[in-house]
């Protein structure tokens, strides 16, 4: 058993690691709110025999193969600090690329999830499309230059300029065709224009967007919700059978004035049922709710050909006026307050549970 400091011990349980953001991490220790409820890992293993430890790169010690990390101690009502052995099956919560994390995955790896994944949304895109059982589910996506951006803009009215790298909707222009060679530009920062093909394309340039970091994706017609665009975050993970399920889904609904969805972008989140019920009412929504949830976990077997520890991801899929599913976007690190937001709190709940069920199936089938 390893030693904290104050003279307190860990119990004799098998231990997971929680890998997280140092200033993340900085702020659960010192008791500041955040988007991470770590506790619930805790309350996990309080009840399944298993002792979560939070640590960051700062506290991984790859020589020794220790880390010096936190557990939440019930008696003090606190985090206190802890040095131990490097715990055999780690829960990685980071994005930040690391030399560090690249020589956990190798000694590792299954046993590291979710491992560095190449988020670059083309690469996603490319490795989606290769699977035909998708490729009706996935919206025509092409690297932006002015000429194939234009040529889009021929075959479908509205289309989207995205980073190729990001997340929560930042960097995200619209561009919508009024017809007669003329579009409306909502950049993601500055008002909206009407403007002639010329003018689009020297806007575009000004604001450097014609380049290999930025995507154009076709517009899908979502369905509406009281006259609002939603689409549906989908938590997908590996549970207590290191098998793929749906933890939980739920919808984001748009602000009248704009077209996404993100809760960052102050979207709202309602429950699927509700939404779907409203947008859809002589369909029954758990019928929709099957396809989305069949989309999404051949989405994620998929996905894990390539990255065989990918095993936690929230996706955003959306559903158009035909009750056709489409995936708008993967997301690697879900950070999972949107079924918290709308309420549905077994979800949320499920959305920590489920990878510490993971954790704990590794632990047992790999030794």
């Amino acid at each position: 058993m390893s030693q904290a400091r104050g003279g307190f011990f860990l119990r004799n349980q098998p231990k997971i690691g929680i890998l997280l953001e140092t200033p993340l991490l900085q702020n659960i220790i010192r008791g500041v709110p955040t988007y991470e409820k770590v506790r619930i890992y805790y309350e996990y293993g309080m009840n399944n025999g298993v002792l979560p430890i939070l640590f960051d790169f700062k506290g991984l010690y790859l020589k020794n193969r220790q880390v010096r990390g936190f557990v939440w101690k019930p008696s003090v009502q606190r985090y206190v600090p802890t040095v131990c052995s490097l715990p055999y099956v780690v829960h990685n919560r980071v994005l930040t690329r690391s030399p560090k994390l690249k020589a956990l995955s190798r000694l590792l790896g299954r046993r590291l999830f979710n491992p560095e994944i190449n988020r670059n949304k083309w690469r996603i895109h490319l490795l989606l499309n290769r699977n035909p059982r998708l490729q009706s589910h996935l919206p025509v996506t092409l690297k932006l230059c002015a000429v194939q951006g234009l040529k889009l803009l021929e075959n479908y009215p509205v289309v989207f300029i995205k980073p190729a790298i990001g997340s929560l909707g930042k960097g995200i222009s619209h561009i919508q065709s009024t017809g007669n060679n003329h579009y409306l530009f909502r950049p993601y920062k500055g008002r909206t224009r009407l403007l002639s093909k010329v003018q689009l394309k020297q806007a575009l340039a000004k604001q450097r967007l014609i380049n290999h970091q930025f995507l154009i994706q076709q517009g899908i017609s979502l369905a509406k919700y009281h006259g609002s665009s939603f689409d549906l975050r989908v938590s997908v993970q590996k549970g207590r059978k290191g098998e793929w399920q749906i933890s939980g889904e739920t919808a984001k609904v748009a602000q009248r004035k704009t077209k996404l969805t993100n809760l960052s972008q102050n979207g709202k989140a309602v429950p699927a049922p509700t939404v779907l019920q409203h947008a859809f009412p002589n369909q029954n929504p758990q019928i929709i709710l099957g396809k989305v949830r069949r989309l999404a976990l051949d989405i994620c077997r998929t996905l894990e050909k390539a990255y065989p520890a990918f095993a936690d991801a929230g996706l955003d899929i959306g559903v158009d006026q035909q009750g056709h599913p489409w995936l708008i976007e993967v997301n690697f690190r879900d950070l999972r307050y949107s079924f918290q937001t709308a309420g549905e709190m077994k979800m949320f709940k499920n959305t920590y549970y489920n990878p510490m069920r993971y954790a704990k199936y590794l632990l047992f089938q790999s030794r």
